[in-house]
């Protein structure tokens, strides 16, 4: 009988074990489908293709490696790998609510033509985004000053330069640090650098500000004034800056881990000669 106890209790736990681990599953399931409704994939993985263009966080000229630098990064930044730790933060602190409410917006007819809409973006190179964001933004504060606001004013809603400026500089700062920790000598501590980087915050929120209008000038060009005001209330809405705020922490902390990856592995570069 004390056997048959002991069973039937191990089962019981290994009950509540397995509904607890079909749980976790279930809301990881849940979570990847968010990434994928709202776009937030495509933003965590498109960031393998600003590290494969080069080591722009060291100062070194984009082709200083050539091809090694690129399998590197495209290596350290795999996809898959950033997805996984992004689910893997936002199982900790994001709550249903706001799943819920990015899912429901994000979900709807605009949503999901924004979010098309986004991805491409993310998936334009840099140069040619920017370019026609420039044309795109000159024609808009001739004829409609107005639009300009409103394109500002979602990147404000989002978090902004205020969030990018510092997020910004610890990357920099985390990345440099693990750099120099491969080798018994650093040009900087990490005060003085952060004190180094304090000196370009002014051009760096000037440069935010600039890049973020023209991206979204392309991003959203084929959307009415009328659209683009529905997302702006979107976004401004208290919950979806609740979104916002995860999941740019979560961004930010995926980038840093993997450019921290990266730093640690210079060692397998080579700078290449031409012949």
């Amino acid at each position: 009988m004390v056997g048959l106890r002991n069973i039937l209790g191990g089962l019981a736990a290994l009950v509540v074990t397995c509904t607890a681990l079909a749980a976790q599953a279930a809301e990881r399931d849940e979570l990847r489908a968010f990434l994928e409704v709202t776009g937030f994939d495509v933003a965590i993985t498109s960031m393998q293709q600003g590290a494969m263009a080069g080591p722009g966080l060291a100062g070194d000229a984009p082709d200083a490696f050539g091809d090694q630098w690129v399998r590197l990064a495209e290596e350290v930044f795999d996809p898959e790998v950033m997805l996984e730790r992004a689910l893997d933060m936002m199982a900790a602190v994001m709550p249903d609510e706001l799943v819920s409410h990015g899912m429901a917006f994000y979900g709807s007819d605009l949503g999901q033509r924004l979010v098309e809409a986004e991805n491409e973006s993310h998936m334009t190179p840099d140069e040619e985004r920017y370019r026609i964001g420039e044309d795109l933004v000159a024609a808009m504060l001739d004829d409609n000053p107005g639009r300009a606001e409103d394109l500002r004013a979602m990147t404000n809603a989002i978090g902004g330069v205020d969030s990018s400026v510092p997020a910004v500089i610890e990357i920099q700062v985390r990345y440099l640090m693990a750099a120099a920790a491969r080798t018994s000598e650093a040009t900087y501590s990490e005060a003085e650098l952060r004190a180094i980087l304090a000196e370009q915050v002014p051009r760096m929120r000037e440069n935010i500000e600039v890049y973020s209008l023209l991206g979204s000038a392309y991003a959203y060009r084929d959307f009415t004034d009328d659209e683009v005001a529905a997302y702006l209330a979107a976004l401004e809405h208290p919950l979806m800056q609740q979104v916002y705020e995860v999941l740019n922490a979560v961004q930010y902390e995926v980038m840093a881990e993997r450019y921290e990856a990266l730093a640690a592995r210079l060692d397998e570069l080579s700078p290449q000669q031409e012949i």
